[in-house]
């Protein structure tokens, strides 16, 4: 039988950055993923940039392995090419905008174990033009670092969300959650917003515990070119987000009730 209380931080790490037309922006996400004190292995997923992309990502030589997609079919299918072609057991999705400290992974690792489905940690939001903190995100999920029972903190994810770009996911997870894509019975959906809370809602419903990492170790850049910057902006955007993220939110409700059936009724 697994250890509960035994970590694995010795299993194999892989990130995931992908990027679409973001070459300025790009080498601060990959610089800081090679700087992990953790082994990991980084995965640069392009899906049909017509910037310099190239460029940057060749200047890394084998340090990152480079994923190139003629076409662009959204974020959503370039988050799952790149998890498909990860060789570890989790996998953190950095965004081409945005940054994770040195001790990131190390930190995230440190409170998995066999019963965690994830890890998450505080974040900073960044303006991009002075460099101010303009907010920490996550703070008030949990009281420390440590592992809780999923129920410490669920109300609040269903009340707002957890970005994937401040958590470690499960492979099997990533794969699961994205290679659905829009749920069954979804009407709405805005520009790969739905998966990236469901991954957090599915590790929520197989896993029975969470880890927290109480350190703002990951960074989000404000920008005008960020998709949820682009939508506060504007009230049809804005409606869509929103919709999305009830979509995801009520199927894992839907889920649960599913679940307390099946116990009820002995269904296996």
């Amino acid at each position: 039988m697994p250890d509960p209380n035994k970590t694995v931080s010795t299993v194999a790490v892989s990130i995931v950055i992908p990027t679409y037309n973001r070459a300025d922006m790009l080498p601060m996400a990959i610089d800081s993923a090679l700087a992990q004190t953790h082994d990991v292995e980084v995965i640069v997923v392009n899906h049909g940039s017509t910037d310099n992309t190239d460029a940057v990502a060749a200047a890394y030589g084998n340090r990152v392995r480079y994923i190139k997609r003629s076409e662009d079919f959204g974020p959503h299918f370039c988050w799952l090419d790149g998890v498909m072609h990860a060789g570890g057991d989790f996998v953190h999705l950095q965004f081409d905008d945005d940054w994770i400290e040195p001790t990131f992974i190390a930190e995230c690792m440190a409170v998995i174990t066999d019963t965690v489905g994830f890890a998450f940690t505080t974040a900073n939001v960044v303006d991009e033009n002075t460099g101010k903190t303009l907010n920490t995100l996550f703070e008030k999920y949990l009281p420390a670092t440590g592992i809780y029972p999923i129920r410490k903190v669920e109300g609040r994810i269903l009340r707002s969300l957890i970005s994937p770009a401040a958590a470690l996911y499960r492979k099997q997870i990533l794969l699961d959650a994205l290679y659905q894509g829009r749920l069954p019975l979804a009407t709405s959906e805005y520009h790969g917003v739905g998966p990236d809370c469901f991954v957090t809602l599915l590790s929520m419903l197989r896993y029975p515990e969470v880890g927290h990492v109480k350190q703002p170790l990951a960074t989000f850049r404000a920008h005008d070119g960020s998709i949820t910057i682009d939508a506060t902006q504007d009230l049809n955007k804005k409606i869509q987000l929103k919709r999305a993220y009830k979509e995801v939110k009520r199927y894992y409700r839907e889920m649960k009730v599913l679940r307390f059936f099946r116990r009820i009724t002995g269904f296996n």
